[in-house]
């Protein structure tokens, strides 16, 4: 069984100019071909999300780990202050418990990513 997440992660540039470089940078360094990333264009933003859902996100996993390598990288690049990376990297992992909601960012966030909490029920009401 094991303690279970739904993962979203962000990695964009709001300047349409700067896609190409950061679209190469993706192809050639994102750890896990295999993960569903996707293209995205929204308010202005160009770049990719990263899903998972329902996985073990263990730090000590291999796919994680190789994960937090690539977002090191990325950050590194991001803060390096050049303006030839003028990226975003946005982050939310929310687990099984209530409380348990991790956000990460770096960059000129957009905010791209937000949680939201609402109430379901299992049952329809009379």
């Amino acid at each position: 069984m094991g303690y279970r997440s739904d993962i979203k992660a962000v990695f964009y540039t709001e300047q349409e100019e700067k896609w190409p470089v950061l679209k190469l940078y993706i192809d050639e360094n994102f750890p896990n071909k295999e993960w569903s990333l996707k293209r995205i264009k929204s308010k202005h933003c160009y770049g990719y999300v990263f899903s998972a859902e329902d996985v073990k996100w263990y730090p000590n996993y291999i796919d994680v780990a190789a994960f937090d390598k690539f977002v090191a990288a990325y950050r590194d690049l991001i803060s390096s202050g050049e303006d030839s990376f003028p990226w975003v990297y946005e982050f939310i992992r929310i687990g099984e418990n209530t409380e348990d909601i991790e956000l990460d960012s770096e960059g000129n966030c957009s905010y791209l990513l937000t949680v939201s909490r609402s109430i379901e029920t299992d049952f329809q009401e009379d």
